[in-house]
């Protein structure tokens, strides 16, 4: 598990972010590219309306939308109740999602987890792949995305974080090796903003053994 320190910085910093968060251009550039790259990358719901999606680190709700709209049923979980609160403004009163941050809320098995920008605050991101381990059923799908180590965008991206909660580059093999330890299998690696090679996000889509 995530050390309670971590989580409590991680808490402390997005609860002062969450009223901004949403309004920033570069969150809102970068996001419309990784957001059509997870919509091309997203299983469809075995049950339409009733397959279970976990929106792990849910933040003002970008994600949930997507998981929505292609008829997923969604639990948005972020450890600050302030994102979570901006999520909630901004989506409403729905019976097929809810939000939460308590952990206990988000415990599965569920059939699909994303995690948009979640990678991004972890320089060892181990126990966090195992977690994700645990939260996910046999068969299925998790879709996460990192700042790629190539990309100029995220060395950018990576050095002004610092002035809010510092975040990290890597390469996909770096991601693959943390995937396979904790029983994940890659199947599929793409690229946002743009979608090259030298983009500024990783998307990668693994398969949970």
């Amino acid at each position: 598990m995530i050390t309670s320190e971590k989580l409590s910085y991680f808490l402390r910093r997005f609860d002062r972010l969450s009223n901004y968060y949403r309004y920033n251009p570069f969150t809102r550039w970068v996001g419309a590219s990784e957001l059509g790259v997870m919509r091309d990358l997203l299983p469809p719901p075995a049950q339409h309306g009733e397959t279970s999606a976990l929106d792990f680190g849910c933040g003002t709700g970008r994600i949930t939308k997507l998981l929505l709209k292609a008829g997923y049923c969604v639990t948005g979980y972020d450890l600050s109740p302030g994102m979570v609160k901006q999520a909630r403004a901004a989506i409403g009163e729905r019976k097929d999602v809810r939000f939460t941050s308590d952990p206990e809320a988000a415990s599965g098995p569920w059939a699909l987890i994303v995690a948009l920008g979640v990678l991004d605050y972890y320089p060892d991101s181990v126990a966090l792949w195992r977690e994700w381990r645990q939260l996910i059923q046999t068969g299925g799908t998790l879709l996460v995305t990192a700042p790629n180590v190539h990309s100029p965008l995220a060395w950018i991206y990576t050095m002004l974080s610092r002035f809010t909660c510092q975040a990290y580059a890597v390469t996909f093999e770096n991601l693959a090796a943390s995937a396979w330890m904790a029983g994940f299998t890659p199947f599929d690696v793409r690229f946002a903003f743009p979608r090259r090679w030298w983009g500024h996000t990783v998307v990668m889509a693994l398969r949970a053994d």
